[in-house]
This record gives structure tokens, C-alpha cells and sequence, in this order.
């Protein structure tokens, strides 16, 4: 069995993996991951593990693992979900290959043009489940990425936030004892919006646990997810 083609326009192409048994696609985009963000790359193995899953595994997550090809070869991926209760997207991972930055889709950049495709994809998923909107929330790690992301209609999410980091994985090691291991380091939580939405507390703090509670599974007891929550006015 194959990938599915999510979209292909000119040399561009975009396939999705989950649950698609295409080892070899596979395979490339993990070499990606694992070449992109090398201080990430022990989570190899459990996304592996998980591109076996069908894109609803988690009740109330749709997740996507995409591979993107140019002429016919693997050039960058993006893994993200929808989550149901939260309205909102997440964004965890988008790697693109330098040499083909300034390809031209149409009159959009490559990765203006795989941005739209993610919002289009997330706005079918909410359409599906027949919820709200509000866009695509994305940990941002430096703040000289986050002005050139601004450029690009990125909104900055007025809070104190700490992503984290959890250690390889070790054989029956529940996410309790995992949990303990993790460290915490400060980036920046940006949205890119589909539609305008005030800054509200409510709002800002539904963004932050959609990530740190339904992605990262943070007990919202956790000290640092207290920490980010009491950060938002």
C-alpha cells in the first residue's frame, strides 16, 4: 500500500504517511527528521511507532504525518493534528530543505504554499468534526524566527511558555516516570489565525493546553503547565 497524494501542482508533491505501510517514503522523511533537528532526533523511533496508527488513534486528535517531494524526491515534512475540543491546530514539526526554499508554487513560495495546504487540511478536519476554527498554533524556538514568521501573518500568543523535552525512551516506562525525566525549555507559542479572534484568557490558555496537555499529556496540575496558565492576563 502507498502513501496517499494529499496534492500535487507542478514538481510539487505532497503525501500523506500515516497509516500508509510506505516504508520507503517513510523511511526519507525521517532521515529528514532526523537531519533537521538533530537535538530531536531520539523521538525517531516513537514516530515510527506511530506513523503505524491511523490519523485518529488519540480520541479527539486527527494527526497528520506529511512528506513533501520535489521532482519525484523528498525534499521536507511537517507533522501536525487537530484537536477536536480545542478548535485549534498544532503544528510539531516542519523541515524543508534549503536548496529548494525559493521554489515557486503558482506565485507562492514552498513553504507558503505546504502552510496553505496544512490550513486547508485543518480546516477539513473541524468542517468533519463540525467544530470552530481559530488556526494553526506553532512552537516557535528563537525570536529572530518569530519576526520573520510575523512577516508571514504568524500572530506571537502573549504568554510565558516552556516546550518540553523528553528523554529517549526506555522499554515499560510508563509516562509518569517519563514525565519526571523531562526538561523544560523557554521558545515562543505563535498562531497562525484563520480567522481574527481576540487575545481572551480563556482562548490564550485553551492554545497553551492543547499543546502542553493534549499533546505533550502534562498532567494541567504540572508545575510548569501552572506556570505557563498563571502567565496569561
Amino acid at each position: 500500500m502507498g502513501a496517499e497524494l494529499v496534492v500535487s501542482q507542478g514538481d510539487v508533491a505532497i503525501y500523506e504517511l500515516l497509516a500508509s505501510g510506505d516504508e520507503e517514503r517513510l523511511d526519507a522523511m525521517l532521515t529528514l527528521y532526523a537531519a533537521f533537528f538533530p537535538h530531536y532526533e531520539h523521538y525517531v523511533p516513537r514516530m515510527r511507532r506511530r506513523a503505524g496508527f491511523p490519523a485518529e488513534k488519540r480520541a479527539g486528535h486527527v494527526a497528520h504525518y506529511w512528506l513533501f517531494e520535489y521532482q519525484g524526491a523528498p525534499v521536507g515534512l511537517t507533522t501536525f493534528r487537530y484537536i477536536v475540543e480545542r478548535e485549534c491546530g498544532l503544528g510539531i514539526s516542519f523541515g524543508l530543505d534549503p536548496a529548494v526554499r525559493s521554489v515557486r508554487v503558482g506565485e507562492e513560495r514552498l513553504s507558503a504554499f505546504i502552510i496553505g495546504q496544512i490550513m486547508r487540511q485543518l480546516k477539513r478536519d473541524a468542517a468533519i468534526a463540525k467544530t470552530n476554527f481559530y488556526g494553526l498554533v506553532t512552537e516557535v524556538e528563537h525570536r529572530s524566527l518569530m519576526e520573520h514568521y510575523k512577516k508571514m501573518g504568524m500572530l506571537e500568543l502573549p504568554m510565558q511558555y516552556f516546550e518540553p523535552i523528553y528523554p529517549p525512551e526506555e522499554t515499560d516506562e510508563d509516562l509518569e516516570s517519563r514525565i519526571e525525566k523531562a526538561s523544560f525549555i523557554p521558545v515562543i507559542l505563535a498562531i497562525t489565525p484563520h480567522k481574527a479572534f481576540e487575545f481572551r484568557a480563556p482562548l490564550l490558555k485553551n492554545f497553551a493546553e492543547a499543546f502542553l496537555v493534549d499533546h505533550y499529556e502534562l498532567p494541567r496540575a504540572h508545575p510548569m503547565v501552572q506556570k505557563t496558565l498563571a502567565s496569561i492576563t
